[in-house]
């Protein structure tokens, strides 16, 4: 008795712990090895993509959460040029925006991009707790012992009258 082929787009739908319960329960209901082997390397992958945030909501390393509006008298590190403060608010993937001039501004992920773990201002920029990776207040990859990438990048919009940031997040 040979079961219908599990379709990859289903997996996606449901947790990969799930998707591999069911591949399973159908072993022991007589599926075939090729359907049973098809179904748990499926899972696996769908498994190994989640813990990289890859699915589930997130987009890579930039993550996600939406656009969001900062007002800089919150953060007195933003009131002067080279400051850097975490703006996020909690919600969403973090995010740094560092004052690059006067009435410029720079707004980074602050999620490895070797790793997915979340990095640590420091007063050169930002450093990784995991494996040590440095990046400027740029966004640009500097050193480590580990090869990672630029930091992701959004987009800005300040408006000098309000005082505040736009932040675009996707």
């Amino acid at each position: 008795m040979d079961a219908t082929p599990v379709n990859p787009a289903v997996l996606s739908e449901v947790p990969a712990c799930a998707a591999l319960c069911d591949a399973l329960a159908a072993k022991r209901n007589g599926v075939s090895r090729r359907t049973f082997v098809s179904a748990a390397t499926l899972a696996t992958v769908a498994a190994m993509l989640e813990a990289c945030g890859a699915t589930g909501g997130l987009s890579g390393p930039g993550g996600s959460g939406g656009a969001f509006t900062v007002s800089l008298a919150n953060f007195s590190a933003l009131a002067s040029v080279g400051g850097v403060a975490r703006v996020d608010g909690g919600s969403g993937s973090p995010v740094a925006l560092v004052r690059t001039g006067t009435s410029s501004f720079v707004a980074l992920s602050m999620v490895c991009t070797h790793e997915g773990t979340t990095i640590g201002i420091t007063s050169g920029g930002f450093t990784c707790p995991n494996h040590g990776a440095k990046f400027d207040t740029s966004g640009n990859w500097v050193t480590s012992q580990t090869r990672a990438s630029n930091l992701v990048s959004f987009g800005t919009t300040y408006d000098s009258a309000a005082g505040t940031v736009r932040v675009s997040r996707p």
